[in-house]
């Protein structure tokens, strides 16, 4: 439905529901984006409160997804789209989604040497006559015992908490 023109062209203007489906989004999120005046329609029926977006805007839709998935808040990717926000309060948004990256990196990699070690632990656990005279109220005890953070981990989580 072409109901404006925008210079010399006449563009497509989209309901909110065809936007979120070219995004790959819900409606419900369009609208918390509208809400937040990060995406904004560029038209609404004063008589039905349809919104219309136009087809430019997709790229608007996909900026904020891409700085979703990088870990900015909407309050943040509000400022960042807006065109409100210096380059050095950018340097410093940046910086800090970094360090969050960076301990979620920490954080993996301890929880992945800790499934080594359950899974050693596990195959020497199982593999007990032991364990097939155990009530399961025992092996349940004993099972919650192979995944508890090791001496390894604690002390690698306790060194990344003093330099963060």
């Amino acid at each position: 439905m072409d109901l404006k023109t925008e210079g010399n062209s006449d563009y497509q203007l989209l309901k909110i529901g065809e936007l979120a489906a070219m995004a790959g989004i819900s409606v419900k999120a369009m609208r918390v984006y509208e809400k937040k005046n990060i995406i904004k329609p560029v038209h609404v029926d004063e008589e039905n409160g349809y919104r219309y977006y136009s087809v430019g805007q997709l790229q608007q839709v996909e900026a904020l997804l891409a700085l979703q998935d990088m870990g900015f808040a909407l309050n943040e990717i509000a400022l960042i789209m807006s065109g409100r926000i210096s380059k050095e309060e950018m340097s410093d948004l940046v910086e800090q989604k970094k360090a969050l990256l960076q301990e979620l990196i920490w954080k993996t990699e301890a929880k992945r040497k800790a499934l080594d070690h359950i899974n050693r632990d596990f195959e020497q656990w199982a593999g007990s006559d032991k364990t097939a005279q155990m009530t399961e109220e025992e092996r349940a005890k004993s099972l919650a015992k192979l995944c508890v953070l090791n001496e390894e981990n604690v002390r690698q989580t306790l060194s990344e908490a003093v330099w963060l």
